[in-house]
């Protein structure tokens, strides 16, 4: 399993340099996949929880550890045609 860890979102080169994340919509949860969580813990020892951040352009998923490094960084474009959010 291929992860990075880096200093932030921006900085694994998966998020829009115009992406902009939206107040109020960030969820938060414990890593479950318990081998996933034992491979995180190789690359930097302490707390990993899963982020889902929403924002401007799109949705960012990514493991985030205790310091504030990420790791597993995903941009999800926004559907252009989904006008609900």
């Amino acid at each position: 399993m291929p992860l990075r860890v880096y200093r932030n979102i921006y900085a694994s080169g998966s998020v829009p340099q115009n992406w902009a994340p939206s107040r109020g919509r960030t969820l938060k949860y414990p890593v479950a996949n318990k081998q996933l969580l034992q491979h995180l813990r190789q690359l930097a020892k302490g707390k990993w929880q899963k982020v889902i951040k929403g924002g401007t352009t799109g949705e960012v998923h990514f493991f985030e550890h205790q310091s504030g490094q990420v790791a597993g960084v995903k941009f999800l474009p926004r559907d252009v045609t989904d006008e609900s959010n």
